[in-house]
C-alpha cells in the first residue's frame, strides 16, 4: 500500500500521496469510501492511513525488496506468513539455495 501510495510522488507528479488526483490515498487517509474507492480492508490493517505514510520507514530496502519479489516472480512476506502459503498450496514459494539441485541416488 505504501509503496504505490508513493509512485506519484516519485514520479514527481506529485508533492504528497493524497496531492495526486488519480490516488486512492485521499479516500484512505478521509477513511470513508467515495464514489470510486472502497477502503476496506486497509483500516483494518493499518489503522489511521494518514500515520502509516508517515512512519519512518528504510524505503529503499523496502523498494529493494518489492523489485526484488516482482523480479523472481516469488511472494513477499514474512517467512511464516510465507510458510503458511507453502503448507496451503503444496508449492515451494521462499527462496532456495542456487544452483543445481543434489540427485537423490538410490542404492
Amino acid at each position: 500500500m505504501r509503496y504505490v501510495s508513493f509512485n506519484p510522488v516519485r514520479a514527481r507528479l506529485a508533492e504528497r500521496p493524497q496531492d495526486w488526483t488519480w490516488s486512492s490515498v485521499r479516500a484512505h487517509v478521509a477513511g470513508a469510501d467515495d464514489e470510486l474507492v472502497r477502503v476496506q480492508p486497509a483500516p483494518n490493517r493499518y489503522g489511521d492511513f494518514a500515520r502509516f505514510l508517515g512512519e519512518p520507514v528504510d524505503h529503499k530496502h523496502a523498494w529493494l525488496a518489492l523489485r526484488r519479489s516482482k523480479s523472481s516472480g516469488r511472494p513477499l512476506g514474512s517467512s511464516e506468513w510465507l510458510a503458511d502459503l507453502e503448507a496451503r498450496t503444496g508449492r515451494t514459494l521462499a527462496p532456495q539455495k542456487r544452483g543445481p539441485k543434489p540427485k537423490n541416488l538410490c542404492i
